[in-house]
C-alpha cells in the first residue's frame, strides 16, 4: 500500500521512540483503578491522592496507562504550586493525554529550543521526578506528551502513595545528559489473579476529520515516520524509532456522525495461547469484550472501560500490513 511522505522542506521537531503511556480521564477513579488492574491485569505502580491520580503499568515503563478523576472544572496543583491541571480541562471522561517517549534529555531540549524558534506554543515543560516532559496539543486538541526518563530505576523514587510528583522544569538551564535512561530489560510484572496479562502499551489509534492534516503533525512536529496507508487514504500508520514495534501511532477518517478523537490503545500479550486463555478467562470472570477480532494478521480483543473507553489485546500474526478498505467501515479501526 501506498505511505504517506513527510514533505522534506519541512522540519522535523521530536523524534520519539515509541508510545510510552496513555493517560485517561475518568470520572470514578477506584472503580477505574480496580478494573485495569482486577481484570486488564496491570500493576497500581503509584498514586497520588491530592492530585487523584492513579498509574498503572506491566513495568516497561513507570506506567502503560494513568488515570486522573475529572476535574468538574477546577483547578489543581502539583508540587511547589505548579498549576498541573489548568481551570476548564478535565471536565469529561476521555483521553487525558498520549505521551512520547525520547531518547534522551538533549534530544528533547533541542526539540523544545526548534519550538520556540519557529513559535510553536506549547503547554508546560515540567519535572516528573523520573522524567521531564514537554505538553502541548495536536490540531484536534489531543493533548500529548513528548518525554525523557531521569531515572533508570524509576522504583527507587516514585511507589506506592505518593506527595505532589510533578513541579516545574525549565529546558536548557542545566546541562541535558545524552545517554538513554530508559530500562532496555524491564522486569516485566503481571497480575496473577487478573484474567489478562498485558506485556507493554504498544500503539494508540485516534479517529480525525482530517487525516492529511494530522499525519503532517504527527511526522513534522511529532517527528514520526508513515509507514504505511490504506489505498484511500483513510487509515495511515506512524513508527518512531524504535523498529521492534510495527508501528505507534494509527490515524483513521472519522465517519459519518462520528465523533474525533481518541478510540482505543492497544497491549500486546506473550503469546496467541496467552491471548486465549485471557479470552477464556474475561469470559469466566463475567465480562464480555466488545469485540474480538480473529484475523490473518492478528488475533485481540476489545474491552470497554466504566467510562466507556476502550482497550486492545492482541497478538501479532502477520508483520505485513494489510488494507482494510475491504472491511465494513465501522470495522476498520479494529483490524489495523
Amino acid at each position: 500500500m501506498a505511505v504517506q511522505e513527510a514533505t522534506q522542506d519541512k522540519p522535523v521537531y521530536f523524534r520519539p521512540r515509541r508510545l510510552g503511556h496513555a493517560n485517561l480521564w475518568v470520572d470514578d477513579r477506584p472503580k477505574s483503578e480496580a478494573f485495569y488492574n482486577q481484570v486488564c491485569g496491570f500493576t497500581l505502580e503509584f498514586w497520588e491522592p491530592d492530585l487523584e491520580a492513579s498509574f498503572l503499568g506491566t513495568g516497561n515503563t513507570p506506567h502503560d496507562i494513568g488515570m486522573i478523576k475529572t476535574t468538574g472544572g477546577k483547578a489543581r496543583y502539583g508540587r511547589d504550586g505548579l498549576l498541573q491541571l489548568p481551570e476548564g480541562i478535565g471536565i469529561q471522561h476521555g483521553l487525558g493525554h498520549l505521551a512520547w517517549e525520547l531518547e534522551n534529555e538533549a534530544d528533547l531540549v533541542e526539540a523544545f529550543g526548534r519550538l520556540q524558534e519557529a513559535g510553536i506554543e506549547t503547554d508546560m515543560t515540567v519535572d516528573h521526578q523520573v522524567a521531564h516532559s514537554i505538553y502541548m496539543s495536536d490540531p484536534d486538541g489531543n493533548q500529548i506528551e513528548f518525554y525523557c526518563d531521569t531515572v533508570k530505576e524509576w522504583r527507587t523514587v516514585i511507589q506506592g502513595e505518593m506527595e505532589l510528583i510533578t513541579g516545574f522544569w525549565a529546558p536548557g538551564d542545566t546541562d541535558a545528559f545524552t545517554e538513554p535512561r530508559y530500562d532496555p530489560n524491564p522486569e516485566i510484572r503481571v497480575v496473577g489473579e487478573a484474567p489478562i496479562h498485558p506485556r507493554r502499551i504498544t500503539h494508540t489509534l485516534l479517529k480525525t476529520e482530517d487525516v492529511d492534516g494530522l499525519v503532517e503533525f504527527y511526522s513534522t512536529v511529532g517527528g514520526m515516520t508513515p509507514v504505511f496507508s490504506t489505498s484511500d487514504n483513510s487509515i495511515v500508520c506512524l513508527r518512531g524509532t524504535h523498529d521492534a514495534y510495527r508501528f505507534h501511532l494509527a490515524i483513521s477518517q472519522a465517519g459519518a456522525g462520528e465523533k474525533a478523537g481518541y478510540h482505543h490503545s492497544s497491549f500486546e500479550l506473550e503469546s496467541e495461547a496467552a491471548l486465549v486463555e485471557a479470552e477464556k478467562a474475561v469470559a469466566a470472570a463475567g465480562y464480555a469484550p466488545e469485540k474480538s477480532v480473529d484475523h490473518p494478521s492478528k488475533r485481540s480483543f476489545f474491552m470497554i472501560d466504566p467510562d466507556g473507553l476502550r482497550s486492545e489485546y492482541f497478538v501479532r500474526r502477520d508483520a505485513a500490513f494489510f488494507d482494510v478498505t475491504q472491511a465494513p467501515a465501522e470495522d476498520r479501526a479494529f483490524l489495523i
